[in-house]
């Protein structure tokens, strides 16, 4: 199975994910985008595990969400990974509760890496809109994203849980579907 653990875009958040979309999909950029069922918060990309991976890695999530609190997130502009130079992966911010946010993101990288998921160097919080593909159209793009950025924002929303995912890779794109769903008890 090719997994990951993520926290789902509430459907407000997807609701403006998809209004800032379509806004950015008016330059006519060589973008794959995100389809809407798809927005999350990817919190560690586990790739292929077997089912005895799969057996610890539940245990392990389960642990984690003893320990982590529930928090509040919200939306806060937009942004290219790597950076707006060479734009690769178009995304909405996150701000909020990021410590705590942090505290969870580091606890499953804690549980993870004895069974062999190497920690992540970094956090960088974000609900990605859609992967460029070339070029083309790339400075409408940039000016269309310098005019929503600001526009780009939600009020706070809780995260209650956590979940591993399924990744199914289909012609279509990705499907996802939830494994197991965590609630955040600490």
């Amino acid at each position: 199975m090719r997994a990951f653990v993520a926290i789902p875009a509430p459907r407000v958040v997807k609701d403006q994910a998809e209004q800032v979309r379509v806004q950015l999909a008016r330059a006519n950029p060589d973008v794959k985008w995100v389809e809407y069922v798809n927005y999350h918060l990817t919190l560690k990309f586990l790739g292929d595990v077997d089912e005895q991976q799969l057996a610890r890695i539940r245990e392990r999530l389960r642990q984690v969400s003893e320990y982590c609190p529930p928090f509040y997130l919200k939306v806060n502009g937009l942004g290219f990974f790597p950076n707006k130079r060479k734009p690769r992966v178009v995304w909405m911010g996150l701000d909020g509760d990021l410590d705590k946010a942090e505290f969870l993101a580091e606890r499953i990288d804690v549980y993870l890496q004895d069974i062999g998921f190497e920690p992540e160097k970094s956090h960088r919080f974000h609900i990605t809109l859609g992967r460029v593909r070339s070029e083309r159209n790339i400075d409408a793009l940039l000016h269309q994203a310098d005019q929503l950025d600001t526009v780009t924002r939600s009020g706070l929303f809780a995260v209650q849980a956590f979940y591993l995912m399924e990744s199914r890779l289909s012609k279509e794109g990705p499907e996802y579907k939830v494994d197991q769903a965590y609630a955040l008890r600490g």
